[in-house]
């Protein structure tokens, strides 16, 4: 019984440990790669969006990118276009009421930015959108 006891005060220590240190290591890491981080350059998409719920897209971009997207849906949306930085958000498109928007955005330093989309409404709504990352022409 006592070498029960002693490995159950064991992994019980090395359990609590390991949950401290996970928790630490996530604060330290906060903001740095979006958990729905998408690796393609480029993609075309047809979404429903169940009432109150929102969607998001994020992309690594460089300031020698530019991030060309548009979309359209039936109803309008609130929609944004953000990165984290240090725990903060940081808006670079805000928009409370959009049904489409057709736009080109040339960062400024590189970082994940993040698309997202919300429904307002009390219905689902079906939303398209398109985006390409490309290199910024030499002009």
């Amino acid at each position: 019984m006592d070498v029960f006891k002693r490995y159950a005060i064991s992994f019980s220590i090395a359990g609590i440990i390991l949950y401290f240190f996970t928790i630490w290591v996530e604060e330290q890491n906060e903001g740095m790669m979006p958990h729905n981080l998408s690796n393609k350059t480029e993609e075309k998409l047809a979404v429903t969006l169940p009432p109150k719920r929102y969607y998001e897209k994020c992309v690594d971009i460089s300031e020698t990118q530019q991030l060309i997207f548009n979309f359209n849906s039936q109803a309008p949306f609130s929609f944004n276009l953000h990165y984290h930085d240090e725990g903060e958000v940081y808006y670079e498109i805000k928009e409370d009421s959009v049904a489409e928007l057709d736009f080109t955005f040339k960062p400024e330093k590189r970082a994940y930015y993040c698309l997202m989309w919300g429904n307002p409404g009390a219905e689902k709504v079906e939303m398209k959108y398109e985006l390409s990352i490309q290199n910024r022409s030499s002009n």
